[in-house]
C-alpha cells in the first residue's frame, strides 16, 4: 500500500469521520450511526473451503477498514458490518474487488455457523447438516463504501454489468449485478451535511483543479478558520497544497496559513528572480569578456560551468560574438 493509501486509511479510521461517511451514504446525512456505536473489526477476510479432492482451499483478502455498528430501527437493534475502501486513484475493477470482499465475509459467516452447530450438535435435519446453515440462521449484512480521494473525475465502472460487453438482453436477467457504493467528493453539491474535517477536505478536492475557486474557498469560507491538523495534513496530501502549520496545535486557521503561504511564494519568487537575474548578469559579463578577447571561449565555458559547445550556443543566442567566429 502506497503512502497516500495508507494515510487515507489512517485518516478514515477515526470513528467520528467514519460514522459521518456512513450516514451520508446510507441515510442522506441523518445522524443514525453514532461514533460510539462503532466497533473495530479484523480487516482480514478469510474463507476456508474444501475442494473436490477434500483439500482445504483458503482465500484471503485485506480490507482497508471494517467496523460493526449497532443500528436502532423501529424500536429494535440490529448489527451490520460496514467496510470502507479508500481509493486515491481510479480502480477499474472496483465492483469485482468489493464483491470479493463481501462474498468472503458472507462465506466466513456461514462457516462460523457450521462450526457452531457441529459443536452444539443442534442440526434438526440432514438438509441443515449438509448446508451448515439452519433455517433460523441469519447473515449479518455487509456494506462496502468506496471513498474516492482523487482530483480527477471517476470514469471507472460502478457496477459489474458495466464491466461486461454488450449481449443478448434476454440473458441479462440471469446475470447477478453488483454495484459499488461510491462516495465521490467531486459529485457532492451540498457539503453542509458534513460537520467534521471531511467538509473542507471534500470541498477542496472538488475544486483542486481551479486555483481561483480554491483561493476563494479558503479565504472566504468560515469553515476554513478552524480545521483540525489531521485534516490539514490530509488536504496537503490529497489536494496537493503545501500549507505550513504547527503539528502541536489542535486546529489551524487555514485562511491565515494560506495567506502566509501565498506571501511566502511571492517572496520566494522574487528571490528566485533576483538570483536568476544575478546569474544572467554574470553570464553576460563572461560573454562580453570572451567577445573582447580577455580570455578564450574555453575559459569562459569553465567560468560559466558549461561544456564548450553549450557555452558557445548560449553566447551566440544571447547576441554575443565568439572571437574565433568573427
Amino acid at each position: 500500500m502506497g503512502t497516500k493509501d495508507s494515510k487515507a486509511k489512517e485518516y478514515l479510521s477515526d470513528n467520528t469521520r467514519f460514522s459521518e461517511i456512513c450516514n451520508y451514504v446510507l441515510f442522506d446525512g441523518e445522524k443514525v450511526i453514532k461514533p460510539e456505536n462503532l466497533k473495530e473489526c479484523d480487516t482480514t477476510e478469510v474463507l476456508s473451503v474444501f475442494g473436490i479432492d477434500k483439500k482445504q482451499i483458503v482465500k484471503q483478502k485485506w480490507r482497508d477498514l471494517l467496523k460493526s455498528v449497532s443500528v436502532k430501527h423501529t424500536g429494535q437493534m440490529y448489527v451490520i458490518l460496514i467496510g470502507a475502501e479508500a481509493q486515491t486513484d481510479i480502480h477499474y475493477a472496483m465492483p469485482v474487488k468489493t464483491m470479493i470482499y463481501d462474498a468472503l465475509n458472507y462465506g466466513e459467516q456461514v462457516n462460523e455457523a457450521k462450526k457452531r452447530h457441529r459443536k452444539n450438535k443442534d442440526y434438526r435435519s440432514s438438509d441443515e447438516f449438509l448446508s451448515g446453515f439452519t433455517l433460523d440462521d441469519k447473515l449479518t449484512p455487509v456494506i462496502t463504501i468506496t471513498l474516492y480521494l482523487g482530483t480527477t473525475q471517476w470514469d471507472g465502472p460502478r457496477s459489474l454489468a458495466e464491466m461486461m460487453p454488450q449481449m443478448d438482453e434476454r440473458i441479462l436477467p440471469f446475470i447477478n449485478d453488483y454495484r459499488i457504493n461510491l462516495l465521490n467528493p467531486l459529485e457532492i453539491t451540498d457539503f453542509s451535511k458534513f460537520e467534521t474535517g471531511l467538509r473542507p477536505l471534500f470541498e477542496l478536492l472538488k475544486n483542486a483543479s481551479d486555483e481561483e475557486k480554491l483561493n476563494d474557498l479558503i479565504t472566504n469560507d468560515e469553515t476554513f478558520t478552524r480545521v483540525d491538523v489531521e485534516t490539514v495534513a490530509a488536504i496537503n496530501l490529497f489536494v496537493g497544497t503545501d500549507i505550513k502549520y504547527d503539528e502541536k496545535e489542535e486546529v489551524v486557521n487555514m485562511c491565515k496559513a494560506w495567506d502566509d503561504h501565498k506571501k511566502l511564494g511571492i517572496q520566494e519568487g522574487m528571490q528566485r528572480g533576483m538570483q536568476q537575474g544575478m546569474q544572467q548578469g554574470r553570464l553576460f559579463e563572461i560573454y562580453l569578456s570572451v567577445q573582447e578577447g580577455d580570455y578564450s571561449a574555453k575559459r569562459g565555458a569553465e567560468k560559466a560551468e558549461m561544456s564548450l559547445d553549450e557555452f558557445e550556443k548560449a553566447m551566440s543566442k544571447a547576441g554575443y560574438k565568439i572571437p574565433e567566429l568573427v
